[in-house]
Parts: structure tokens; sequence; C-alpha cells
């Protein structure tokens, strides 16, 4: 039987070790008061506004009508095409990024030539002012001067309207989102298959697999981990998507409303010549318990996929 010793500590051991922690606390205070002020606090005056028939102008007493914000959300045909919309938005876009991003990150790691350049086109669109990458894709999807109907052109094909045509609006979002986005799960995926040992895949080949079969049984297995981080990521920001349907095709969505999302719809709310910022404060809330639930399903997953793993 192993007996184990109990050490005893002085009391000036224990006030110097609480010293310790005490000082540690005092050099993280300067970045919680920031958090408070810039991030937590406002995010828990959002969930109190959505209490509120709240208004910036006016002036005077904010009334307070319980979940009357939620239950005006609820009854809202608006409301619904826009959660429609975004969740059709998420579903499309984020397997399709995820898709060619794991595509892209495959070919750079086989060996190609003038890797460092293809890298930086790949990445390049996602560090590019999202303003300046809009308005040359706003240009490309002109319907009469533009890149891609050029193109449908010299294939005697009929020319498309991207962002007039309700049918083709939320299409041409996702498809430069698609294109911008990219860059960054290329490097989460370059970065997992940078860390499976080589020498699995060489004894795979030695057995008679073929590239199919590597990727299949050896390489997409170890990469579930970093996958369902690249899902989880990817998910997070397509809710959130707001900015490259405000740029492309303005704060209502587009015609018919094809691309409204709960991103546009709060801004609508929130920030039109009639704000009722209560309103838009309830749909911030809607909107992160729909993040908050997905990403909570997607860690459990990600962990029983890693424990699968192991």
């Amino acid at each position: 039987m192993i007996q184990t010793k109990t050490v005893q500590h002085s009391k000036f051991w224990h006030i110097k070790r609480w010293f310790a922690t005490g000082q540690a606390y005092i050099y993280l205070l300067p970045a919680f008061i920031v958090l408070a002020l810039f991030s937590y606090g406002p995010a828990a005056f959002v969930f109190y506004m959505s209490l509120f028939k709240w208004s910036f102008l006016n002036q005077g007493t904010q009334p307070f009508i319980g979940l009357g914000n939620f239950d005006y959300l609820f009854h809202s045909s608006t409301f619904w095409h826009a959660l429609q919309t975004t969740i059709l938005y998420v579903v499309i876009s984020v397997p399709l990024q995820m898709a060619l991003a794991l595509f892209l990150a495959l070919c750079l790691m086989a060996g190609i030539r003038a890797k460092a350049f293809w890298r930086l086109v790949i990445f390049s669109p996602f560090i590019t002012p999202m303003v300046a990458t809009t308005a040359i894709w706003y240009w490309m999807f002109d319907p009469y001067h533009g890149l891609f109907d050029g193109i449908l052109r010299l294939l005697h094909l009929h020319p498309i309207d991207w962002l007039g045509d309700p049918h083709w609006t939320l299409f041409s979002i996702i498809l430069y989102t698609i294109w911008k986005s990219a860059g960054f799960s290329v490097v989460l995926f370059m970065a997992g298959l940078g860390n499976i040992p080589p020498d699995l895949r060489e004894a795979a080949r030695v057995d008679g697999a073929n590239s199919w079969q590597v990727l299949r049984r050896i390489t997409w297995p170890l990469l579930t981990p970093i996958t369902l981080v690249v899902l989880l990521l990817g998910t997070i920001e397509a809710f959130k998507m707001f900015q490259p349907a405000f740029l492309l095709v303005g704060p209502v969505g587009g015609a018919g409303n094809a691309a409204n999302t709960l991103g546009l719809y709060l801004f609508s709310e929130g920030f039109s010549t009639d704000p009722h910022d209560g309103r838009g404060a309830a749909i911030s809330v809607v909107l992160f318990a729909l993040v908050f639930i997905i990403s909570v399903v997607q860690l459990r997953i990600s962990r029983r996929g890693v424990e699968t793993i192991d």
C-alpha cells in the first residue's frame, strides 16, 4: 500500500500565493474592463432593449412590453421569410465553401509549382476589404457590361440578371461569399493536412490504395476535428451574413426581397427612417439563440467524432 505524505504549507505561503493570484487578476483587469464596456455590456443591453418598445428617437420613457417584440416577430411573415432565406443561405454556402476549400488545400499540399504564389492568390480575397471586392463583383454581375454575362454571350447563351432576378439574387451572393471566405478555410485545412503523418499515406499506397481510397480512409477521418472547426466557424459567419447582401443588393434584399436575411431584416427594423430598436434587439436575441444552439450541437458532435477517432 502506497502512503501519501500530506504537505503542510505555512500561513505565509498561502498569503504569498493569494497575492500572486491577485496580482495576475490586476494585470487582466484592463482587458476585463474593455470587454465589459465594448462587448458584454452592449450584449446585455440588447437583451434589455428587446423587452421594451425602444426607440432612440424617443427622448421620453421607453414603454416596457415584455415579450411583445418577440410576439410581433413570430407573427410577422417578413421575419419568417428572412429566417428561411438565412437558413437556405447557410445550408448551401457552408458545404460548398468547405468542399472548395478542402479541394484547394489538397491541391496546395500536393506539391504544385509556385505554391507560395497560389497561396497568396487564394488567401488575398479574405484579407481584401469587402467594399472593394463587392464593387468589383457588382461590375462582374452587371447584365449589360459584366464579365459573367459577357461569357454567356460568347457561348451563345441567354444573359442573366444576376442581382435583379429574384431567382438568381441569393445564388449570386453565395457565389461571392464562397470566393471571399474560402481562403481562410483553406488555411485551416492545410494546417490539418500538415499534421497528418505522411508515413500513413505512404503505407497505404504501398498496400495498393489509390488516391481516392487514401483520401477516404486516411486523410478525411484524420481531418475530422479541423473539419468540424471549419464547419462551426463557417456556420456562425453565414448566420451573421449582412455586408455582402447589403453592398450588392441593398437593405431590402433586392427584387422581391429574395436575399432578405435576418441581418438585413435587423437593419431595416433598427436603422430605418422609422426605427423600431426594440424589434431590432429582439431579432439580435433570436439570431444569438440560433447560433448558440447550433454551436452547442456541433461542439457535442465534434467531441463524439474526436472520441471515435481516438
